[in-house]
């Protein structure tokens, strides 16, 4: 997932190309030397990527690159003239960028530090700098090559726009060097008082650079409750969560990594050690005070989000509904099924199943899911731990059958109501629904 701390990362690494001019495909006599070792079948270098980009960039100069939040903005100026276009990025969940300096007969190599999978994908952005200040022994050009995959790109966009954000949002731009906590405080009591605070940490015109994962850490390092509204906090918890929500958002930065995650895609609290956590879709909408958190209109903001029902109580009390129970004990499956509801259909037996690694016993086993398209699709297994270990176990043996003759599968509700309950159903979904695969029967049990 990509946040603020990767596509400011990603804004840094493009800096090696400013100044610089662009170039639709790198010109004749430099790629001489690729046709000798490496273009035996009459191959080009890569074609600038989108193709309307060659035409529309010819003859520009990238003027500047910055980032604002997840978004990261390349500007261009044509000639001496001061006619500027703009570009935008937005990386999405599995965005990345890669920025290196070549010669012209390296323009064919892979680059480095992209992941192998990647590099066999077609980029959504593939643009040809070259620095006309510096070429190497016999004329050859150097060339800078920018790269980006999984990302949305947007040509042209407004150059006034794109400045203006810069200048209203850097200073509560999660990751700026000039970031002002009051900016951001200040923002978030005008603009998102009437919001969830889960929204309101979301929102990109409050508070730039902050994704679910900061979202979600800072608040459980705030003990607060992700549901509340911004109007019921205090000044001194807002100030916390802003001070969390900063640090947790620099040391990605810093590291390249996520900072540890006590809740997030987690069952267990990493702070109070309790099978407390809950996972529940919210967010999407101002709330009236009547505990709505799933609204319309903001669907961009609706996120899967973790949070600890003890460590962040919703209320003074620490009272809160509807704990995500899940046993520590991954053999413990079939009294999760129906656990509280004695008349549930997928509760069939009480018995615990009996799986363990006959070489290294019951501590080693994981739970895993079916992944690959067939017969088995999203059915769970216990395997071990240990590399090497060839043990092997259905873990739903005691779950029942669809209409289909199927083994029905495990999956966990995400909505307002029943977040974090768990239920049986058809792999192959609803033939009444249109969004599911239409080959299934529509198989349903809490």
């Amino acid at each position: 997932m990509v946040e603020g701390p990767g596509a400011t990362r990603n804004g840094r690494k493009v800096q090696v190309a400013v100044g610089k001019s662009f170039v639709a495909t790198p010109r004749a006599p430099d790629i001489g030397s690729i046709h000798e070792e490496v273009n035996a079948s009459n191959e080009t270098a890569p074609p600038t990527l989108p193709h309307h980009l060659a035409g529309e960039l010819a003859s520009h100069k990238l003027e500047d690159a910055f980032t604002v939040g997840k978004e990261l903005f390349f500007i261009f100026t044509l000639g001496a003239s001061v006619t500027e276009v703009a570009l935008r990025l937005h990386f999405g969940m599995n965005g990345s960028l890669n920025a290196r300096k070549v010669k012209s007969s390296d323009l064919r190599k892979r680059p480095s530090g992209v992941a192998p999978w990647k590099q066999k994908n077609e980029p959504s952005l593939r643009l040809y700098f070259i620095d006309e200040s510096r070429s190497g022994f016999g004329g050859a050009s150097n060339y800078v090559i920018v790269e980006a995959w999984d990302t949305t790109v947007t040509f042209p966009v407004s150059v006034q726009n794109s400045r203006n954000k810069l200048m209203d949002l850097t200073s509560r731009d999660a990751c700026s060097t000039l970031f002002n906590a009051q900016d951001v405080f200040t923002a978030i009591r005008q603009s998102g008082n009437n919001l969830i605070i889960s929204d309101a940490l979301l929102n990109q015109d409050i508070f730039p650079g902050v994704g679910n994962i900061i979202k979600i850490e800072s608040l459980h390092k705030s003990k607060i409750d992700p549901r509340k509204i911004v109007s019921s906090l205090t000044d001194a918890e807002l100030r916390r969560i802003i001070r969390h929500s900063r640090k947790y958002s620099m040391d990605w930065l810093k590291s390249g990594r996520a900072g540890n995650k006590l809740v997030y895609n987690q069952t267990v609290c990493g702070t109070c050690q309790g099978m407390t956590v809950k996972m529940q879709k919210i967010g999407g909408s101002s709330s009236d005070g009547n505990n709505n958190v799933s609204g319309k209109g903001h669907a961009f903001m609706s996120r899967v989000t973790f949070w600890c029902t003890v460590c962040q109580p919703r209320n003074a009390s620490g009272e809160d509904d509807g704990l995500l129970k899940i046993p520590s004990d991954p053999s413990n499956l079939g009294n999760m099924i129906g656990e509280g509801n004695s008349s549930s259909k997928a509760a069939k037996t009480t018995d615990r199943p009996t799986a363990q690694c006959p070489q290294h016993g019951l501590k080693s086993l994981k739970l895993c899911r079916v992944r690959k398209g067939n017969q088995n699709t999203l059915r769970i297994f216990f395997t071990c731990k240990l590399k090497g270990c060839q043990y092997f176990a259905w873990a739903d043996n005691q779950f029942s059958n669809c209409r289909c003759g199927k083994k029905a599968v495990l999956r966990v509700s995400k909505t307002e109501r029943s977040g974090g309950k768990w239920f049986l159903c058809c792999a192959l979904g609803d033939k009444s629904m249109k969004s599911n695969i239409p080959n299934g029967c529509g198989h349903f049990e809490w």
